[in-house]
C-alpha cells in the first residue's frame, strides 16, 4: 500500500498489507499495515503516536495495490521526516540530523552540536558572519551550505522540521505581494 498525505499529495510512506490490516483500516478510520519483521498487523504510530487519520482509500486497476490517503498527526517516517522517501538533500540531511537526535553516535559531531546550546548558537553567529562577508561565488555556496546545516540542526533540536518551514513559507505566499 503507498500512503500519501491527503492535502499535500506528497508519498508519505510504502506499507505491507493484508486482508486484516485493510479490514481494520475500514473499520476504525486509521492506517494498518502487516509488519513482516513482527509478523503482525500493527497500527501506523502505534509506538511513535504519529497516527495517520484515513480520508480516502483506492484500489487499483487489478486490485493488487491500495493508495491511501490519509491526514497525518505528525512525521511519518520513524527519522522524523515527513516522508520516508527523501528526495531533496535538505531532506536527506534532515533525515540524518533525527537520526542523530533519536540514536545518538559517539564522535559525531551533529551530536555534540544537539547537546551543546551556546556551541551550536555560536557557530550560527559565526556562519551567518562568513555567509554576509563571502569573498566569491564559491565561497557563498560554501558558506550558505554551512549556514544551512548549522540552521537545520537548531530547527531540529527545537522540534521543528525543514517541512514545517516551508509550509510557513507557503503561506506567506498566499499573501499579496506590495506594489511600490
Amino acid at each position: 500500500m503507498i500512503v500519501q498525505d491527503a492535502n499535500t499529495l506528497k508519498v508519505l510512506s510504502m506499507f505491507y498489507a493484508n486482508k486484516e490490516s485493510i479490514k481494520k483500516m475500514k473499520e476504525t478510520g486509521f492506517v494498518y499495515r502487516y509488519s513482516r519483521s513482527k509478523k503482525r498487523v500493527m497500527k501506523k504510530g502505534e509506538e511513535s503516536g504519529n497516527v495517520q487519520k484515513v480520508v480516502k482509500i483506492i484500489e487499483d486497476c487489478d486490485n493488487d495495490a491500495i493508495l491511501v490517503l490519509v491526514n497525518p498527526s505528525g512525521p511519518a517516517c520513524h527519522t522524523g521526516t515527513d516522508s520516508c522517501f527523501t528526495g531533496s538533500i535538505l531532506e536527506k540531511l534532515e533525515a540524518i540530523i533525527g537520526d542523530r537526535k533519536k540514536i545518538p553516535r559517539k564522535g559525531s559531531y551533529t551530536n555534540k552540536i544537539l547537546t551543546e546550546d551556546e556551541l551550536l548558537k555560536g557557530k550560527l553567529r559565526e556562519e551567518l558572519e562568513e555567509f554576509i562577508n563571502f569573498k566569491d561565488k564559491e565561497n557563498l555556496k560554501w558558506e550558505a551550505a554551512d549556514l544551512l546545516y548549522f540552521m537545520m540542526v537548531f530547527l531540529a533540536k527545537n522540534g521543528i522540521t525543514f517541512s514545517d518551514v516551508e509550509k510557513e513559507l507557503e503561506k506567506r505566499m498566499e499573501y499579496p505581494v506590495p506594489s511600490k
